[in-house]
């Protein structure tokens, strides 16, 4: 991975650029590092793009690289709100980072157009 851990603050700053969702606080991150909570499996998802490594490794520990887990079937458990979106995040994963970035900021502009209303 390679990438420097910094405060949760500044953790929770960088994810929320990388997140569409409900952002999250410094004290939620403080949480993840120190094993209190686990991050919800659509935050799981974002940080595990985010940081280049799968899912399964972040919850789990497992050594599989994402771009291994990419190209071997990925099983990812999702509550029955997001079993729907299934198919989608399988295409999502086979993308490229940088393709992935730029459907990340499609998702972002169409969300904050749609929260303006």
């Amino acid at each position: 991975m390679g990438m420097p851990v910094g405060s949760p603050t500044q953790i929770a700053r960088e994810f929320n650029q990388h997140f569409s969702g409900q952002p999250v606080s410094a004290q939620t991150v403080r949480k993840w590092l120190h094993s209190e909570t686990v991050p919800t499996q659509p935050k799981l998802l974002a940080l595990s793009a985010w940081l280049g490594v799968s899912a399964q490794w972040l919850r789990y520990g497992s050594v599989e690289k994402q771009e291994q887990a990419t190209q071997q079937a990925s099983v990812v458990v999702l509550g029955k709100e997001y079993a729907e979106l299934a198919p989608f995040l399988e295409k999502l994963l086979k993308l490229s980072a940088r393709d992935i970035r730029i459907v990340e900021g499609m998702v972002q502009l169409m969300h904050t157009e749609n929260s303006g209303r």
